[in-house]
């Protein structure tokens, strides 16, 4: 992936670094393996943020930022990538993870007796926390193996596509200088 695309959506270091509220972490935070857009840092990065996105705790975004430390990947990106899962995007897919952990629970699915709304979801979860609990580790272990194998063949095709583009670049300019060589010996031996 290109650089350039990365470094446009990700925060300045030194901006985040001098932030007041952040200083007792500065030292970690100035870390700069963990800002670094690499293929290691940025497929980790996205990687760790899908997992923990599907993973329901409060606090998806203080979580990533920690583990992204620890592991020492991109930290901006694993907490964007929390962001998956967003008020918007979790009904549905909470729905699919207990479609699927049904699925690999052999749990019978009931369909809603009641009108769909949190209380009604609280009220079932004694029935279904387990099937929607399995849904959603292995919606998070997927989505995560995806983000990050799609990442590196990302990168992969990027890095040939440069290089690609880099041996024409040379080979264009040396049959450039072959042929102002070839004009060059011609008018000397003609003179």
């Amino acid at each position: 992936m290109p650089r350039k695309f990365f470094r446009r959506l990700t925060p300045n270091r030194s901006r985040i670094v001098d932030q007041p509220v952040l200083k007792p972490v500065a030292q970690f935070l100035g870390d700069p393996n963990i800002w670094h857009l690499n293929r290691r840092s940025v497929s980790g990065g996205v990687a760790l943020g899908l997992f923990i996105a599907f993973i329901p705790l409060p606090g998806q975004m203080l979580i990533a930022a920690v583990f992204a430390l620890a592991m020492r990947v991109n930290i901006a990106l694993a907490v964007a990538m929390v962001w998956a899962t967003n008020p918007i995007t979790i009904p549905p897919l909470l729905w699919l993870a207990y479609q699927i952990g049904a699925m690999l629970t052999g749990a019978a699915l009931a369909p809603p007796t009641g009108e769909m709304s949190i209380g009604y979801a609280m009220s079932q979860l004694p029935a279904i926390w387990l099937p929607l609990g399995v849904g959603l580790l292995t919606l998070s272990f997927i989505s995560s193996l995806l983000g990050f194998a799609i990442i590196r063949l990302l990168w992969r095709l990027h890095i040939s596509a440069h290089k690609r583009r880099r041996r024409a670049q040379r080979f264009l300019r040396f049959r450039q200088h072959q042929r102002d060589r070839d004009k060059t010996n011609g008018h000397e031996d003609r003179g």
